[in-house]
C-alpha cells in the first residue's frame, strides 16, 4: 500500500538549491540527476511501510504530537526531513517532506 508523500514548498526550495549549488560545481547535467534522485527517495517513503526506517527526530513537541524522521540517503551527502501523519498511527495518511539539505552545505 503506498502512501501519498507531499513535497513542502520549502522541500521544493531546498531541492531548488541543492541544484544551483550541484551546477556550479558538477554541472547541470549532475545537477539534474542529483535533484531526481532526492524527488525518488522522498517519495519512496510512502511504498511499503519505510516511512518508519529513518531515525525520528527530537524538539518538534506539539501539541498536537508531531512524528518528525530524518533520512540520510546517497552516501550521507543528503539529508530528507519529513512528518508522518497523522502522528504515530499504524497506518498513516500521508508522509510531508519538510526540507531537504545537503549535508556538505552550511545550512
Amino acid at each position: 500500500m503506498a502512501i501519498p508523500v507531499i513535497f513542502t514548498s520549502k522541500a521544493a526550495s531546498d531541492m531548488l538549491t541543492i541544484f544551483e549549488f550541484e551546477k556550479r560545481i558538477n554541472g547541470a547535467g549532475k545537477a539534474r540527476d542529483i535533484v531526481k534522485a532526492l524527488n525518488a527517495e522522498g517519495k519512496s517513503l510512502g511504498v511499503h511501510l519505510r516511512h518508519r526506517i529513518g531515525e525520528e527526530l527530537e524538539g518538534w513537541d506539539g501539541p498536537p504530537a508531531r512524528e518528525i524522521h530524518k533520512d540520510v540517503c546517497m552516501h550521507g551527502d543528503y539529508e530528507i526531513h519529513y512528518e508522518i501523519i497523522p502522528a504515530y498511527e499504524p497506518i498513516p495518511t500521508s508522509v510531508v517532506i519538510l526540507g531537504v539539505w545537503d549535508t556538505r552545505q552550511d545550512r
